[in-house]
């Protein structure tokens, strides 16, 4: 059974204190603990509070600075090289995302590549800041398979490059945006991570062992095995073009190297008419006729926004399996969750 409902403000501030005490500055420690907390309450567990541990043990790892403060270079008019300094990646992309609103917003485009950072956090997170300002949002990132590579390509069993996720956004109604986010696996490593905490299978068809076998097995993924392409060719095919793009384009990387891109939604035509057209897209497949055993139709990221709300209305629910990590990382630290 899931634990009692945790009040956000309470999880925050908990958070907080753990990764402080594990090295990271005030500011970049309130910058993470939010995030986790936000995807949480948007149903992404794969990217929320189950990080916590990872993330301190990076620390003690040295394989991120916790206390890095990105460096923003202009490179062109409408570029920017985002120097993540070994930080986490959170930090690295809000930062870079701000800057990105700022300069495309007088531009009408610009584009970041982001750098030599930890993990990112859940990436729908900064495209729907985009969005809420008023902009088309792409963000894909890769290049970490020599270190963290655990996908395999279609029709292979040794793992070429990783979930190298994808998000993609525009401005859909007010407060409510069109935001497709998804790694390129057939689940995401963060799923897995969490499935192994509660105890639970893999979904079917979605991992194979070391030596190219079927698994629903979490703890026989974690050793050796990997992930499947999502799509087949289709997930295989976004995903060494991340992976090209986050080598080849960007270079070394600590994690993953990100590309991010920013169009100004009024580009072409004005807002008004952009959002009289959007809004009547969206009514339009909302509207649209469900499929036999299904209640509606909904759009890419309207299931985040409804949890969002809820959750702020009646709190998280955090799984047993992940509550225990967060008491165990804190009581490292001694902290008492």
């Amino acid at each position: 059974m899931p634990t009692e409902p945790k009040e956000p403000g309470a999880l925050i501030a908990l958070l907080r204190d753990c990764l402080a005490a594990g090295g990271f500055s005030a500011a970049n420690a309130d910058i993470v603990a939010r995030h986790l907390v936000d995807a949480e309450m948007k149903g992404v567990a794969s990217h929320g509070v189950n990080r916590l541990a990872s993330y301190l043990d990076e620390v003690r790892r040295d394989v991120i600075d916790p206390a890095a403060e990105p460096g923003i270079e202009a490179v062109h008019d409408g570029l920017l090289r985002v120097d993540g300094r070994r930080g986490i990646g959170i930090v690295a992309m809000a930062r870079a995302t701000e800057a990105l609103i700022e300069r495309a917003g007088t531009r009408g485009l610009a584009a970041a590549g982001i750098v030599n950072c930890g993990h990112s956090g859940r990436m729908g997170a900064y495209v729907e800041q985009a969005t809420a300002a008023g902009f088309l949002a792409l963000s894909f990132g890769g290049g970490g398979r020599r270190s963290w590579g655990n996908v395999v390509p279609f029709g292979g069993i040794q793992p070429v490059m990783s979930t190298n996720p994808y998000t993609i956004g525009l401005p859909g109604r007010p407060d409510d945006p069109v935001v497709a986010d998804f790694a390129i696996s057939t689940i995401a490593n963060g799923k897995a991570a969490v499935a192994r905490a509660n105890g639970e299978p893999l979904p079917p068809d979605s991992a194979i062992d070391r030596d190219g076998n079927p698994t629903r097995d979490a703890e026989v993924y974690f050793n050796g095995g990997a992930l499947l392409p999502a799509a087949g060719p289709k997930g295989s095919g976004l995903g060494i073009l991340a992976e090209l793009m986050g080598d080849a384009m960007l270079g070394d990387c600590v994690e993953y190297n990100w590309l991010m891109i920013l169009v100004r939604a009024d580009a072409f035509q004005p807002m008004a008419e952009y959002r009289r057209r959007a809004e009547g897209f969206v009514d339009e497949v909302r509207g649209s006729t469900p499929a036999a055993g299904v209640d509606k139709v909904i759009l890419p990221g309207e299931r985040e926004t409804v949890l969002a709300a809820a959750a702020a209305a009646d709190g998280i629910v955090i799984s047993d399996g992940v509550w225990a990590g967060i008491v165990a990382a804190a009581a490292k630290l001694g902290i008492e969750a």
